[in-house]
Order: structure tokens, then C-alpha cells, then sequence
């Protein structure tokens, strides 16, 4: 018993995690393009990988090779209305993909409510105000809220000490029921 015990001490000294090389993709839209970067769990970032940008047709709507911090950038064709998929490929068997919705492309003047009749003796907005309006506000939102995404996206992907401790405790537990088992046997 006392041999297992030390076999399993330092089996457990010896985890790692296993994500320490997954590959992520964090996309965001800004405007008539679309900018993010590919990144690494345990760290780094691909310096010169091939990426692409493609619709759910499979239609390549941009491509190109990731900068020295893994950050890519392109235009959005006019009047997208699909959703977009960017997929970061290190060619060392890491691809990674980020998919964004169709409804993140729309303009400010596509959003924007339509203009409602205002009570008699109001001012009057034009509807070009309205629309310009909505398109600054869903710029300024997107500006505040992309740090808050690109954290979420981080701490998602990352190897928790509980999940680690939740691992172990689960091989002990069946090798605990393999020995009960076995001594039912007997």
C-alpha cells in the first residue's frame, strides 16, 4: 500500500496540463472590418500563420499570415450579411476558428428603430440623425464591452486547479472501486 501511495504522490507532482499548446482565435468587429489576433493557453502568440476568413458557403472573403503578436485584419465586402468564420492554421497541428454573427455586421443605419411620429410642436430629429446616432452608440458599446470579451475568451480557456484536482480524485475513486471489486472476488 505504501508503494502506491508514493507511485501516486508522484504521478500527482508530475501533472501538467494538457491545454498548455491549444490554440485560440479572439475576433471582433470594429466598424466596416473585422481585427483580432490567435493565441496560445500556456502563452505566445503564432508569429506568421496562415489565416482565412471565409462565409458558410466557404467563400474566402480575406486571407493573409498573422504578425510577430498574431494579430490579423481585414475589410468586410459591403453589405455582409452572413456570418464569418476566421480560422488561424500554425501548420504544427493547431488550427483554431472564430465565428462571428452575422448580426454583429450591421450598419447603424440597419439597427437604428424607425422613426416614430413625434407629438405636435416637438422637434423633429431627421432620420439621418437617428441612424448616424445608433451607429455611434454601437461603436462606443463595442469599444467598451471588447476587453470584457477578450478577458471571458481567456479565462474560458484556461486549465482550472479544480478541474486538475477534479481529474485525480476521479482516477482515485475508480481505482478504489477496481480494488474494492477485485477483493469481492475474493
Amino acid at each position: 500500500m505504501r508503494r502506491l501511495s508514493v507511485a501516486l504522490l508522484v504521478a500527482l507532482a508530475a501533472v501538467s496540463p494538457a491545454a498548455a499548446h491549444k490554440l485560440k482565435v479572439f475576433a471582433t468587429v470594429e466598424g466596416a472590418s473585422v481585427r483580432g489576433y490567435a493565441f496560445f493557453i500556456g502563452g505566445g502568440r503564432p508569429d506568421g500563420s496562415p489565416w482565412v476568413a471565409k462565409n458558410p458557403a466557404g467563400t474566402v472573403l480575406a486571407s493573409g499570415r498573422t504578425d510577430a503578436e498574431g494579430r490579423f485584419a481585414f475589410d468586410l465586402p459591403p453589405a455582409m450579411e452572413t456570418d464569418v468564420t476566421v480560422t488561424v492554421d500554425t501548420q504544427e497541428a493547431h488550427i483554431a476558428s472564430a465565428t462571428l454573427s452575422a448580426e454583429r455586421f450591421t450598419t447603424g443605419a440597419a439597427a437604428a428603430p424607425p422613426a416614430t411620429a413625434a407629438p405636435a410642436g416637438a422637434p423633429l430629429v431627421p432620420a439621418g440623425d437617428d441612424a448616424r446616432l445608433a451607429a455611434l452608440v454601437s461603436v462606443a458599446v463595442q469599444r467598451e464591452i471588447e476587453p470584457l470579451m477578450e478577458r471571458m475568451e481567456v479565462m474560458d480557456s484556461r486549465l482550472r486547479y479544480t478541474d486538475a484536482m477534479s481529474g485525480v480524485f476521479l482516477i482515485i475513486g475508480l481505482a478504489g472501486i477496481g480494488l474494492w471489486a477485485r477483493r469481492g472476488r475474493r
